[in-house]
């Protein structure tokens, strides 16, 4: 009799264990997920909407002692992007996005700060050493690269009645410690944002 015992108390308590383990994962709450997705895409720089718009931006030599402290910048180089055919509110359509902006896109050269790290060398010309690249937005001020759209400071632009939108950035040479020469090329991605 006291073996079925233990086996019954045995059992309660295992089942009870059961329910408190279910009860421990309960939902606390709910997220929920809101967006859009448009048709509505505009021409950078003359390519078809919805195409992929490489840009090569040609950063100038610099010396090593231009950049001989962390902080220290060189080489300010100006680019943009000219978007045209963009989808605008007319008599035979409305809801289009009146605004856009670019969002610079996290990936494994971004740095913590968002800065772009640079392109590994060869070991017969290794790449500048102490050197990142950062991109400013039409302000000057220092956009965080993979940050959220929101958050990287890339300004914001209104789509012009005629379907047209001009976004201006710059890009520089920043020093994190005193600069040792070498190539200094860096890459990042890129996605408009419109709203």
């Amino acid at each position: 009799m006291k073996l079925a015992s233990t086996k019954l108390i045995s059992t309660l308590l295992a089942v009870a264990g059961l329910g408190l383990a279910s009860a421990a994962h309960a939902a606390d709450g709910t997220i929920t997920f809101t967006g859009n997705v448009t048709a509505a895409t505009c021409k950078i720089d003359g390519t078809d909407a919805g195409s992929t718009s490489n840009k090569a931006v040609q950063m100038p030599t610099v010396s090593a002692g231009s950049l001989n402290a962390a902080g220290s910048v060189a080489g300010r180089t100006a680019f943009g992007f000219k978007l045209s055919g963009c989808a605008v509110d007319g008599e035979s359509s409305s809801g289009n996005p009146t605004k856009v902006q670019v969002s610079f896109e996290n990936a494994t050269n971004v740095t913590a700060d968002g800065k772009l790290s640079l392109d590994k060398g060869t070991a017969e010309n290794p790449e500048a050493q102490n050197v990142v690249l950062q991109i400013l937005n039409d302000g000057q001020s220092p956009i965080v690269v993979g940050a959220n759209a929101p958050d990287q400071q890339s300004q914001v632009v209104s789509i012009g009645a005629d379907g047209t939108a001009q976004l201006n950035f710059f890009a520089e040479y920043l020093a994190t410690g005193v600069a040792i020469g070498g190539p200094a090329n860096s890459k990042v991605q890129y996605s408009l944002v419109y709203q």
